[in-house]
């Protein structure tokens, strides 16, 4: 087990405590739960031509969301894209980072490449507001 800290008070308390400073005011167990859900299953989508994408969306905040995407040799050879809803919709239109080319996002739905002439592996983080 950790170390407990101690609080400006004096008491122990368990390691993932955090204050603010100069105050009792317990700050991790308010803010984090509100920008992280740890609880937050894995999922896993099959590729319509082979290999699958394996995502996760952590953070689904009112404010900063974001969404991680892994395709692991992930190919879909037909003209119909598969999309992927966001457990937590954005307010508006979220930032992609990806080099896999074709990968979209609106504020519901990530959208997958259609029409691939080969796999793809990589990530896909998506995130915004």
């Amino acid at each position: 087990m950790a170390d407990p800290i101690t609080n400006p008070s004096g008491a122990q308390e368990g390691a993932n405590t955090i204050y603010n400073p100069g105050t009792t005011t317990q700050i991790f167990d308010t803010i984090i739960p509100a920008l992280i859900n740890p609880s937050t299953p894995t999922n896993t989508l099959t590729g319509t031509s082979a290999g699958s994408v394996i995502w996760n969306m952590p953070y689904q905040g009112t404010g900063y969301k974001k969404a991680i995407f892994y395709l692991n040799g992930y190919e879909n050879t037909t003209s119909t894209a598969q999309t992927i809803t966001f457990p937590t919709a954005f307010t508006y239109t979220p930032y992609v980072i990806t080099s896999i080319s074709g990968v979209s996002a609106s504020t519901t739905a990530l959208t997958l490449p259609t029409s691939m002439t080969a796999t793809a592996t990589g990530y896909v983080i998506v995130e915004g507001f």
